[in-house]
């Protein structure tokens, strides 16, 4: 029989045909010409002296967590403050300079696949350079500046303080408002950029960056054909912006457990572009950790309280699963803000009310860099509109 990748062999299983090896050979990537090889060589455990997170059974233990209904502003903070240090977190964390003197690249990209394979979710920490960080972060403030004036010109609100569900959702061309105060903006939502492709649209981006996502990216998704890159983009979440409802980033291929039970198809990486400790309070996404292995409606239903807040800083990047249940959280800026380095101790955060230093403002956009990635075969529908935001 011939498998989706055109190669002769005989009856493979539905996962050998998709993805071009069985899950149990996904740390471990066959080469494309011997793509159903039975004889390939086991990865290394990492080095001891390198103190890298396991990646071998998942911490099945409950983070503890309050119900976050009736929570003030500060208690919100000191709940994401906590969930921080969960040990969990531990275990799927690695730095990108640790690589640097022993193992190298080869070894950092097979540690990724095994942390994602088992926990759905990687931070790689000092992935990218400052003066990297700052060159994406200034082609973000462009961006929402350039989207944020159209949507005041046209007398749009995007983050009313009060809630209404005519103007918390709406959608354009070049952008989506899903979620009071969280808009998804397209990569390439400029007119004089949409006859180009997702590549050569990406071209102001650092170099450095590109080779790095693009490489951790074929690392996970491996297979007899590069990954492609399906969608680039920025999220903008404001001041006052709603928490999401959880969800994962699409429906499940296969039903009857057998989506759980996958390799990656497609995965997210998102770019830190801000201290840690200001993340926390600007709102870091929550996980909950090995969730791509698991039913999704078991998940909602049992499994939100033991979510972590997955918190990076500047120059750090983050890859998960898009089979993970997630959600971005509040942006408590326009209530609360940090002192520069702090440490996020309570004398440190300020309660805005009863601050009265003008320059606190209204608080800090977060901005998020995104790069989704999946297989060649995988096709994603985006929730966009029609009419573009710039048309009289």
């Amino acid at each position: 029989t011939m498998n989706l990748f055109g190669n002769s062999t005989a009856a493979p299983s539905l996962t050998e045909s998709i993805f071009g090896s069985s899950p149990s050979n996904t740390d471990n990537p066959p080469s494309n010409n011997d793509l159903f090889s039975k004889s390939i060589p086991q990865q290394q455990p990492p080095s001891e002296s390198r103190k890298r997170p396991r990646t071998g059974k998942r911490n099945t233990e409950k983070p503890s967590v309050e119900k976050a209904t009736s929570e003030t502003p500060r208690q919100t903070l000191q709940r994401r403050q906590t969930q921080s240090q969960h040990s969990i977190l531990e275990q799927f964390t690695i730095s990108a300079q640790d690589y640097q003197h022993s193992g190298g690249d080869d070894e950092l990209y097979a540690d990724v696949r095994s942390l994602m394979r088992h926990h759905g979710l990687v931070i790689l920490r000092n992935a990218l350079s400052e003066q990297d960080v700052t060159t994406i972060t200034t082609i973000a403030d462009d961006t929402q500046r350039h989207i944020c004036d159209a949507l005041d010109a046209k007398k749009i609100p995007y983050n009313s303080s009060v809630a209404n569900e005519e103007t918390d959702t709406f959608v354009y061309k070049e952008l989506a408002v899903r979620c009071k105060g969280r808009m998804d903006v397209r990569y390439d939502y400029d007119d004089n950029v949409t006859t180009r492709t997702t590549k050569q649209q990406q071209q102001q981006l650092p170099s450095s960056l590109i080779e790095l996502v693009d490489n951790l990216a074929a690392s996970i998704l491996h297979g007899a054909e590069p990954p492609s890159l399906v969608y680039s983009g920025w999220i903008f979440s404001h001041p006052g912006s709603a928490n999401q409802p959880w969800h994962t980033d699409g429906s499940p291929l296969f039903g009857n457990g057998i989506n759980e039970s996958l390799p990656s198809y497609a995965i997210n990486i998102f770019v830190g572009l801000h201290d840690a400790d200001e993340l926390l309070v600007l709102g870091p996404t929550e996980f909950v950790v090995g969730s791509h292995q698991m039913d999704p409606e078991v998940v909602m239903d049992t499994m939100i309280d033991t979510a972590v807040p997955a918190v990076i800083g500047k120059g750090d990047v983050l890859l998960y699963d898009y089979r993970v249940c997630h959600r971005g959280t509040a942006n408590l800026s326009s209530t609360l803000s940090v002192a520069p380095s702090s440490s996020l101790s309570a004398s440190e955060v300020v309660d805005k009310e009863d601050d009265h230093d003008e320059t606190s403002g209204g608080g800090v956009v977060r901005k998020v860099l995104y790069q989704m990635y999946a297989r060649p075969w995988f096709k994603e529908h985006l929730n966009f509109g029609e009419k573009s935001l710039f048309e009289e």
